[in-house]
């Protein structure tokens, strides 16, 4: 897969937040697997760009949590999908001007 500018911004802000690069056995970690995340719930909601799909993240994530009507998915991987979510909202707003 082609990362993608935004793609590696999300990477490098995971990383300068603390979160790790490569697990305890030394396979690629979080600051990978989110913004694969990302990717993934981008397209299963039928954006083609993070950034229309940044511009919507507050209804998409919304659909993500524990009430919303795609919770089970963002529930996976113990709560791997909406924590991605959750700072990919984060990490959005740093742009907001």
């Amino acid at each position: 897969m082609d990362k993608t500018i935004a793609w590696r911004a999300y990477n490098m802000y995971l990383r300068d937040k603390g979160y790790s690069e490569k697990s305890k056995s030394g396979n690629l970690s979080t600051t990978y697997d989110y913004p694969n995340r990302i990717d993934r719930i981008c397209k299963r909601e039928g954006y083609d760009n993070w950034d229309d799909f940044g511009e919507q993240i507050f209804d998409i994530l919304g659909k993500y949590e524990p009430n919303g009507t795609e919770a089970e998915y963002g529930n996976q991987s113990d709560g791997s999908n909406l924590k991605a979510l959750k700072l990919f909202l984060e990490f959005y707003g740093c742009f907001d001007a």
